[in-house]
């Protein structure tokens, strides 16, 4: 007769049985990167043993390896408290908080292990990585050199450097890292991909793009405008334009072209400096050529990791239709914009300005826009946009007072094989208000847009664009804005490096 002791012994017996032949078995698909094998041979085991920390261990890394990131930092929560001391744990919890956006808990993590084991490679990477993330570049780049002198040889922190310094502007000094994280590791897939975005930046690259557009009152354009950028130096870039415009309208003609060039540097602590000159000559078909010269001024700062803040001036002669070529327009505008993604799958974007036109007339602006993932590929979210003009211009260009509009917005992207589609569509609600008129009825907005892009080597790309809409905001006419007012472009782009 078997007695209850015996009975849990036994069953205790079969238990440690089944958890040595599942956990090998785990390990091995985990080994050969049958993951999904592996996953389910660990939810074996822990349905066995619970606190299994192999099991756990693993697991914790596979979801956040899928983007799980809460489920594996509730798996690490728990490895923690059967074992807070474990450095390979540490370690581990410490990258996953970092790509959670999780950066000071991060940092702490990575402190805690290098104070026990000042000469441990990978937490000395995850530090300046994750600070490098949280946008402090130069504190970053002080880090990385530290480890390296440390570890010579190490390609994780050759890598890391190189990234850091790619981010800062300085692609020249980047390349020597990056050559040698290759010698290194010539299979490791995030060095080769550096290596190529590295020499892309590096090396000259022509591009050119072609667009023609035609609204519903008869404004036609076609355009053209190609550009030469190259590196001058380690954090200094140049890029040489020339473009041309044809337009035409119900009354006639006219033509504009012009020249300029621009220089991007680097100014350290994730700030770039951009700019630049220029001039264009407009030629209407009625009335006297001028020939306006064009600038632009603007400073970009990468303050968080996934932040990005830019404020820029430019002066540009107002040419878009045969209609405004004819007033000899030139705007000086001021603008500031934003771009934040606070997690995975969603972006905040918006900004601002004002803009004084050289007939005294001004027009502010704003725009904002949420968008979140539903599914793989789509995001969808909310978009406004606000703007209106100091003075009316009847039968020069279209000058309201207010135009408002809010809808609803969706973006999808699709990528395979070099090629790829971007669609966006929106569906709201638009209201003009003309000087001295009681605002107008809401009209129904909608817009719709797609891009089919090819690309090849690092970042060589053709690209077939086009969009329709029936927003006010396109409109150029002076006078109301009608419902069955449209607006359409089409274009072409293409980049190749030398």
């Amino acid at each position: 007769m078997v007695t209850g002791r015996g009975t849990v012994l036994f069953a205790a017996a079969l238990v440690a049985r089944s958890l040595a032949a599942q956990l090998p078995a785990a390990d091995a698909a985990f080994s050969r990167g049958d993951y999904a094998a592996a996953r389910a041979g660990y939810d074996r085991v822990l349905a066995a043993d619970s606190s299994n920390e192999r099991a756990l261990y693993r697991l914790a890394i596979l979801d956040s390896w899928d983007g799980k990131l809460a489920r594996s930092l509730a798996r690490f929560g728990k490895l923690r408290r059967i074992d807070p001391r474990d450095p390979d744990i540490m370690v581990a919890h410490a990258q996953v908080l970092a790509w959670a956006g999780r950066t000071g808990a991060s940092e702490a993590l990575y402190d805690s292990v290098l104070a026990r084991f000042p000469d441990r490679a990978d937490a000395q990477a995850g530090r300046a990585r994750t600070i490098a993330w949280s946008g402090d570049l130069d504190r970053a780049e002080e880090l990385w050199r530290k480890a390296l002198d440390r570890h010579p040889d190490a390609p994780e922190l050759l890598i890391g450097l190189a990234q850091t310094l790619y981010w800062k502007g300085q692609p020249g000094l980047a390349e020597a890292y990056t050559a040698r994280a290759r010698a290194l590791a010539p299979d490791d897939r995030t060095a080769r991909d550096l290596e190529r975005a590295v020499r892309a930046a590096l090396r000259p690259e022509i591009a050119t793009s072609v667009d023609g557009a035609h609204d519903s009152d008869h404004n036609d354009f076609v355009a053209q405008e190609a550009t030469v950028s190259g590196s001058l130096g380690s954090d200094l870039r140049g890029t040489l334009r020339a473009g041309w415009r044809r337009a035409t309208d119900p009354a006639g003609d006219g033509s504009s072209y012009g020249a300029g060039g621009h220089l991007i540097a680097a100014l350290g602590h994730g700030a770039v400096l951009r700019a630049g000159l220029g001039v264009r000559r407009v030629q209407p078909d009625v009335g006297t050529a001028a020939t306006p010269l064009t600038a632009e001024l603007g400073v970009g700062l990468r303050p968080a990791r996934y932040t990005a803040v830019s404020l820029g001036y430019s002066r540009t002669p107002f040419d878009e239709t045969a209609g405004l070529m004819r007033q000899d327009l030139v705007i000086d505008a001021v603008d500031m914009s934003f771009d934040v993604s606070p997690g995975p799958g969603w972006s905040l974007s918006g900004g601002g300005g004002g803009a004084w036109f050289s007939d005294a007339n001004r027009r502010y602006s704003a725009v904002g826009a949420l968008l979140g993932r539903v599914v793989k590929g789509l995001q969808i979210g909310p978009y406004g946009r606000v703007m209106g003009y100091r003075a009316p211009r009847p039968g020069e260009y279209f000058t309201p007072v207010r135009f408002s509009v809010i809808e609803g917005r969706g973006v999808y992207r699709w990528q395979r094989n070099r090629w790829g589609v971007r669609a966006d569509g929106g569906v709201g609600s638009q209201q003009v208000q003309g000087f001295g008129q009681p605002p107008a009825p809401h009209q129904t907005e909608w817009h719709v847009g797609v891009t089919l892009s090819r690309g090849w080597g690092a970042n060589n790309e053709i690209a077939l664009v086009g969009a329709i809409t029936n927003s006010a905001a396109a409109a150029t006419t002076a006078g109301a804005v009608s419902e069955s007012f449209r607006y359409s472009t089409l274009g072409v782009r293409f980049r190749q490096g030398w």
